[in-house]
C-alpha cells in the first residue's frame, strides 16, 4: 500500500513537472494536474496541500540532489582554496544546467506574483548558504580567513563565483560552458575570495 501511495505521489510530480514547463507556474492549476492525472482534486489534496508545495517538490527532485552533493564537499580536512575550488566547479556546473536554469527563469518572472519565490528561496539557497556560512565560520576561527561576518563572505563568494556566467546563461547568450571554463572561472573566484579575506597578519 506505502509502495502504491509513493508511486501516485511521483506520478503527480512527474505530470506537474510537465505542466509547469509547458504552461508556466502562473496559468498551471490543482485542477489541470488532477485531470492529467485522472482523479479528483480531493485526491491530489491528499498528497500536497497547494500547487506551491508541488513546485517546490518539482524543483527541489530536479536540483536538490546535485547542490546537496555540491554542498557536502566542503570538507573541513583539506586545504582550504582547494575545497573551495572543488565546491564550485560543482556548484556552477548544477546551477549552469537546463534544469536550475529553467527554474531561475520561471521563479525570477512569477516571484511578485505568488510567494513561489520567498518559499523557493527559504526551502533552497538560504539554507544551502547557511550550511555554507558556517564552514566559512570555521575557516575563520582556525585563521585560515580573516574574522568577518561569515554570511557576508558566503554571499559575496556566491557572487564571484557566478559573475562570469550566470547572466548571460540566464539572457541565452551562451548555451554551454565546458568543464575547463568552468574551472578557471571557479579558480579565478576563489583567488579573488581567498585574497579578499586573507588573514591578518600578526607581529
Amino acid at each position: 500500500m506505502r509502495k502504491k501511495s509513493e508511486e501516485r505521489r511521483q506520478a503527480i510530480l512527474d505530470i506537474a513537472a510537465g505542466i509547469f514547463n509547458e504552461m508556466g507556474f502562473e496559468r498551471a492549476s490543482m485542477a489541470e494536474i488532477s485531470s492529467r492525472l485522472g482523479g479528483s482534486k480531493a485526491t491530489l489534496y491528499n498528497y500536497f496541500s497547494s500547487k506551491e508545495e508541488i513546485f517546490m517538490e518539482v524543483m527541489r527532485c530536479q536540483a536538490g540532489e546535485q547542490f546537496t552533493a555540491a554542498f557536502a564537499s566542503l570538507d573541513e580536512n583539506e586545504e582550504l582554496a582547494a575545497t573551495l575550488q572543488r565546491f564550485g566547479a560543482m556548484y556552477l556546473t548544477v546551477v549552469m544546467t537546463p534544469e536550475v536554469v529553467a527554474i531561475k527563469r520561471m521563479v525570477y518572472y512569477y516571484a511578485e506574483r505568488s510567494a513561489v519565490g520567498k518559499l523557493l528561496y527559504e526551502r533552497g539557497p538560504k539554507l544551502a548558504w547557511t550550511c555554507a556560512a558556517g564552514f566559512l565560520q570555521r575557516a575563520m576561527e582556525k585563521n585560515q580567513l580573516r574574522t568577518a561576518d561569515s554570511w557576508v563572505a558566503a554571499v559575496q563568494l556566491r557572487a564571484l563565483l557566478e559573475s562570469e556566467w550566470i547572466e548571460q546563461r540566464l539572457l541565452g547568450v551562451v548555451t554551454n560552458v565546458s568543464p575547463a571554463k568552468i574551472k578557471l572561472s571557479v579558480a579565478r573566484a576563489v583567488d579573488t575570495f581567498m585574497r579578499a579575506y586573507a588573514p591578518e597578519k600578526t607581529g
